[in-house]
């Protein structure tokens, strides 16, 4: 019996020593600034990029954006968890999925551009059964940005990829 409670003991002291050797570092810094692209900011769903609006099936626009928690730093890369809200408005949607690509730029101290990231957000129209019609429907999108880069980042814009 003292030689089982021996082993657990020496398996509760070697598990516990390999935890304490861990050296990652965390540490909360300063969320860069956020700018919303002024070409890219309005994404047009439809099935051909002219201004035909009976062709158009739905139109989304950046609205508004916050940082969810601190900007964290770990020993490796730094995270940043932005949210960004969307207006979707519908136009003569087809259907009621709607898919987003987004880019994101993220720019050092010096505007230089140092990454690109890019996301897709994908969502379902409000539909209004009483009115049987589509409504303006609220997407926020969360944005789990990583760099593993040694400089400070400056900037972050942020902006719909348009595909022709």
């Amino acid at each position: 019996m003292k030689k089982l409670l021996l082993f657990f003991i020496l398996i509760y002291l070697v598990g516990c020593a390999s935890l304490r050797d861990q050296s990652n570092e965390t540490a909360i810094i300063d969320c860069p600034r956020v700018f919303f692209s002024s070409e890219n900011n309005i994404y047009i769903d439809g099935a051909n990029k002219d201004l035909d609006f009976e062709k158009v099936n739905y139109r989304a626009s950046l609205n508004n954006f916050g940082f969810v928690g601190n900007c964290i730093s770990y020993d490796d890369y730094n995270n940043y968890n932005l949210e960004v809200l969307i207006l979707a408005e519908p136009m003569n949607p087809k259907n009621k999925n709607i898919s987003l690509p987004i880019f994101v730029f993220l720019y050092d101290l010096e505007n230089n551009l140092i990454d690109r990231q890019y996301f897709r957000v994908e969502k379902n129209l409000k539909y209004n059964s009483e009115l049987s019609d589509y409504e303006i429907t609220e997407v926020i999108a969360n944005l789990n940005i990583f760099d593993d880069f040694k400089k400070e980042l400056g900037s972050i814009i942020v902006g719909f990829v348009n595909i022709n």
